[in-house]
């Protein structure tokens, strides 16, 4: 599809293609094109008369055997008799060297855009491939990036891996394949409707002035998109998706101002009935509920959009990572790591190190509201002051069981990575520096967030504590200003706000939180700041509470036990108040 559709391999503009005498389709001699007359491939005939060059390619040859051709196709003029012929000549000597494999699919498949964009229809819905640029050969990343650059829906930065296929395939073949005024629908990925990186998409204008391409595509994606968050039977799309609808502007007046119409209106469907893919529409939509929702403003965090940091690759968990150690004694720690999946099954080990080379580690799968249900360990080449990682092994008895084991661990990491970066098993924990950052720090504590999940839940952790690659934290001089994020974070009223807007799927929240809501900097001086901080002590330590009972056999902690606990009440009922008073446009 990347060289068909998207006309990626043509070797000239569709504009040139339209005004010239014939279509020119690469082959893997640079030297020797095939080359087709234009008149040929716009034919109602073409599919037919395609299929007959090809049937005559197969026919043992004889001297009557090119006027036959000739006569069967019944062409109008020479010269489109003498290119045609050519093709043919072509297509046989690949049959006489027995490469006739795919030339018949590869010139249709090359043809037929040509012949759409010569006669564009007035619809176009489709479901197109969904690849992001992380997920591309190399030789493909660079071509896509010029592409989705000239269509305008390149997102850069640090945005840049996270570019969607999808958004450049929509954006061409709007251009190429549907004429002015006509009407699209694709099914696209849940991230076209907030995700920053298909923000430019998501402005209509995806042909910018400024850039090299045909002109401007100026669209209005007005018509409400629908979000299929909430629906997870077939045949309906996985429920990370979504359809965009929109209208192609006329831009052919020079005299007339169009503007494009950026997307904001979205509906959530839901199915009350089971829907079977024979069945008709009109079958279809009563079974289906469809709720407009909430148009939200979205601004960054001018305080903390750049201040959180994504956790450490605390993986893979067989070499690095065990629960509870099954026993402490004369400086050691003795454990069993967890189990891992996929190349990392059956991996897990038991063994035992010194103590100063085990941290505290939290993953999201622990995290509750102003809390969490337990911690996990790391074990890494912690530096004797605990303040950083050394690459050099600690020499003396005084290290001898964590070298004994770090020097299996590395050698088990080399040789499942296969000589791929990352080479060590250190640089692999420390990925881009995540765990180092976490080091060394003389402030009190930190406030994490999980990255991934249904609902958003957030806590503070003492600096000590190791957050994994789920989670995102942000490290504060004053204890007051992790509770004030952590009560925003855990706040009832914005909890549709967090799910409905700044997830850039189903599941994954990333850095939407603080690039979305424009949560203000922490001031001791505030009342309501102060209030926030204040109810987040009181909640964390009833949480604590919570979890000691559940310890203790009494209660199944998880996030609904803590919001619904009696005493929590009046806590979150504070923490909604000057929430509303901080935040009034964002709370439900």
């Amino acid at each position: 599809y990347l060289g068909d559709s998207l006309q990626w391999e043509s070797r000239r503009q569709h504009a040139e293609i339209a005004l010239d005498d014939r279509v020119t389709i690469n082959t893997d001699d640079p030297a020797a094109p095939l080359s087709l007359p234009h008149s040929f491939l716009l034919s109602s005939q073409f599919e037919q008369s395609l299929n007959r060059i090809f049937d005559y390619t197969q026919r043992p040859y004889h001297d009557r055997l090119e006027s036959e051709l000739a006569a069967a196709l019944d062409l109008p003029s020479a010269a489109e008799r003498d290119a045609v012929l050519n093709l043919y000549r072509r297509l046989r000597q690949y049959v006489d060297e027995e490469r006739n494999h795919v030339w018949h699919w590869y010139i249709s498949n090359l043809a037929q855009p040509t012949r759409l964009m010569a006669n564009p229809p007035s619809r176009l819905i489709g479901n197109p491939p969904w690849v992001v640029y992380n997920a591309m050969a190399a030789d493909r990343q660079d071509k896509f990036r010029e592409q989705a650059a000239l269509r305008g829906v390149w997102a850069g930065a640090n945005l840049a891996t996270q570019n969607d296929l999808a958004a450049t395939f929509v954006s061409t073949c709007v251009d190429y394949y549907l004429k002015p005024g006509g009407k699209f629908g694709f099914v696209l990925p849940y991230a076209a409707l907030r995700a920053r990186h298909w923000a430019p998409f998501r402005t209509g204008e995806w042909n910018p002035p400024e850039t090299a391409g045909r002109g401007r595509v100026l669209t209005d994606l007005s018509k409400d998109a629908w979000d299929f968050l909430e629906v997870n039977a077939p045949p309906f799309p996985q429920a990370n998706s979504s359809v965009v609808f929109g209208q192609r502007l006329d831009t052919t007046d020079p005299a007339a101002v169009v503007k494009p119409v950026a997307l904001s209106a979205i509906q959530r469907v839901s199915n009350t009935g089971t829907v079977r893919i024979e069945m008709p529409w009109d079958a279809v939509k009563p079974l289906l509920t469809f709720t407009r929702l909430r148009q939200w403003p979205t601004v960054p965090s001018p305080a903390y959009a750049a201040a959180f940091r994504n956790g450490a690759t605390l993986f893979p968990q067989p070499l690095v990572v065990f629960e509870r150690p099954e026993e402490r004694a004369l400086g050691k720690v003795y454990f069993k790591t967890n189990p891992g999946k996929g190349q990392w099954r059956g991996k897990e080990r038991s063994s035992d190190v010194e103590e100063r080379f085990v941290r505290p580690a939290l993953f999201s799968r622990l995290l509750l509201p102003f809390g969490t249900v337990s911690h996990s360990h790391i074990i890494a080449p912690f530096t004797a002051d605990g303040n950083g990682l050394t690459a050099t092994l600690p020499p003396g008895r005084a290290a001898a069981r964590f070298r004994f084991y770090w020097d299996k661990a590395n050698q088990e990491w080399q040789d499942h990575s296969s000589g791929r970066p990352p080479l060590t098993l250190l640089d692999q924990v420390d990925y881009q520096g995540k765990l180092s950052a976490q080091l060394g720090s003389k402030q009190p504590g930190k406030v994490v967030y999980q990255r991934s999940g249904t609902w958003l839940q957030a806590c503070v952790v003492p600096a000590d504590m190791i957050a994994d690659g789920t989670l995102n934290w942000f490290a504060s001089d004053t204890e007051s200003e992790l509770h004030y994020l952590a009560a925003i974070f855990n706040a009832p009223a914005l909890a549709s706000f967090f799910r409905d807007v700044c997830r850039a799927s189903d599941r994954h929240f990333q850095m939407g939180p603080l690039e979305n809501l424009p949560i203000p900097a922490f001031d001791a001086g505030n009342a309501q700041h102060a209030n926030l901080a204040a109810q987040s002590q009181l909640a964390h330590q009833r949480v604590e509470a919570l979890v000691a009972e559940q310890a203790a056999g009494r209660l199944k902690i998880n996030r609904d036990a803590v919001l619904r606990d009696p005493a929590m009440q009046p806590l979150l009922k504070s923490i909604d108040q000057s929430v509303r008073a901080i935040l009034p446009d964002y709370c439900s």
